[in-house]
């Protein structure tokens, strides 16, 4: 007559997710289960239940930190894109200043010209970053769910 195996799926199972944010020891489930404790230890040490619990629990860390973020990079993605209309204002209005001089309104020297440089490059630096900045939360890069491998 041949012996039937235990089940310690649902042993495995309650160590390494736990319940309630509460983890048991291999003792707690020897005794709940009424399985041998030095067989539970074997079959824990062989199954890797330690490293899986560690690496749930890393896991777990990692989302919830990036749930949290979730809510500033959709404030981050809002001052972007004011950022960015803030420097196409400024590219405008250096347009206009343009026109003015082409019509004769304003009269033109270098230090109008460096200045217009100055903010030129600025604004469109600003756009660049702010560019990039969008892209990585489009992208993705800032999702609470990156480096999920399991659950």
């Amino acid at each position: 007559m041949t012996r039937k195996r235990p089940d310690y799926s649902e042993a495995r199972k309650y160590y390494i997710k736990g319940e309630r944010n509460e983890y048991p020891t291999l003792q707690d489930i020897a005794t709940e289960f009424n399985y041998s404790l030095s067989t539970l230890r074997k079959k824990a040490a062989n199954e890797g239940w330690l490293k899986k619990r560690k690496e749930r629990l890393k896991l777990k860390d990692i989302i919830e930190m990036r749930k949290e973020f979730m809510g500033k990079a959709s404030k981050l993605a809002n001052v972007s894109f004011n950022a960015i209309s803030a420097a196409e204002y400024i590219i405008n209005k250096i347009q206009e200043e343009q026109k003015e001089i082409e019509l004769g309104n304003k009269s033109y020297d270098d230090n109008l010209a460096s200045r217009q440089v100055w903010t030129l490059n600025n604004a469109i630096r600003l756009i660049e970053n702010s560019q990039k900045i969008l892209d990585e939360i489009e992208n993705g890069y800032l999702s609470p769910t990156n480096d999920i491998s399991f659950i």
